[in-house]
């Protein structure tokens, strides 16, 4: 599976590093406490470059496809009900903390039409990053 990342520059040397660095207990996002990768490259330059400027890159994942399958997931298929859960996360300060307790949740953004995003979250989904993934800083 291929998916990117979108961060500044020391974060993706951590992130790519010898070892690997991801801690899935570090992010928050619209679908709460996680590691996110997206499906779309421009996306995830995009939005590298509007938080960080020239310091945004872009990490490319190539994630190993039986690891990746092996992984409990849960697809959310409404864009409606991750808006919804979005504003309910950040109304009550949970962004870094609401798990669904499976490894990966895919799903729409909430106010993105264009692409999907994965949110790893598991001690098992971060492994499978940071053990079974080849990662390349763009």
């Amino acid at each position: 599976m291929i998916a990117f990342h979108g961060t500044d520059r020391t974060s993706a040397s951590n992130i790519v590093g010898t070892p690997s660095n991801i801690d899935v207990k570090r992010g928050g996002g619209e679908l709460g406490r996680g590691f996110y990768l997206g499906e779309n490259i421009a996306l995830a330059a995009s939005l590298s470059r509007g938080k960080f400027g020239t310091n945004g890159v872009v990490i490319k994942f190539d994630i190993d496809d039986s690891a990746y399958v092996s992984l409990n997931t849960k697809v959310l298929n409404r864009r409606q009900y991750v808006y919804r859960l979005w504003q309910s996360l950040i109304t009550r300060s949970r962004a870094f903390q609401h798990l669904f307790n499976v490894d990966v949740v895919c799903a729409p953004f909430a106010t993105i039409d264009f692409s999907y995003q994965y949110k790893f979250e598991s001690q098992n989904a971060q492994s499978t990053l940071n053990n079974n993934s080849i990662k390349q800083i763009l």
